[in-house]
């Protein structure tokens, strides 16, 4: 049986009964909260979820963001775990794919929602151009 880990860091994580048939999680490194269902895979994040982390860095922002910006955002995500990356570049292209939340109500961001979708969609794009070089 395959071991959950934290997103964050890495840390296999440990869970307890939480109520019903959910489990929680607190990582005893980093401290990232999780919840999963009985049987089933690892679910969102109840703390900080891969769409929201990368937004903190523009909850000011009232125009379309640098590029200089998004580039020190996302060198500072290749450094993550192989596995985080590529489920926070997983569910950032799904949220652009086909939205399912208002991004301006995390951290009740001060610019549009054009905004904050332009953002992510250069991010991603960035990241992926940074672990292209990453690896070569």
């Amino acid at each position: 049986m395959e071991k959950d880990f934290c997103f964050r860091c890495g840390t296999t994580l440990i869970f307890l009964q939480d109520s019903n048939n959910t489990l929680s999680s607190e990582c005893e490194k980093c401290g990232q909260g999780y919840g999963k269902e009985r049987g089933k895979t690892l679910i969102e994040s109840r703390k900080d979820s891969s769409i929201s982390l990368p937004l903190y860095s523009i909850i000011f922002e009232r125009e379309k963001v640098s590029n200089e910006k998004i580039r020190q955002v996302a060198s500072r995500y290749i450094k993550y775990d192989k596995r985080y990356i590529k489920i926070f570049m997983e569910d950032i292209e799904d949220e652009l794919t086909n939205p399912k939340r208002k991004l301006t109500g995390f951290h009740y961001l001060s610019g549009t929602e054009e905004i904050a979708r332009d953002y992510l969609s250069r991010l991603l794009k960035e990241i992926k151009n940074l672990l292209k070089l990453k690896e070569n």
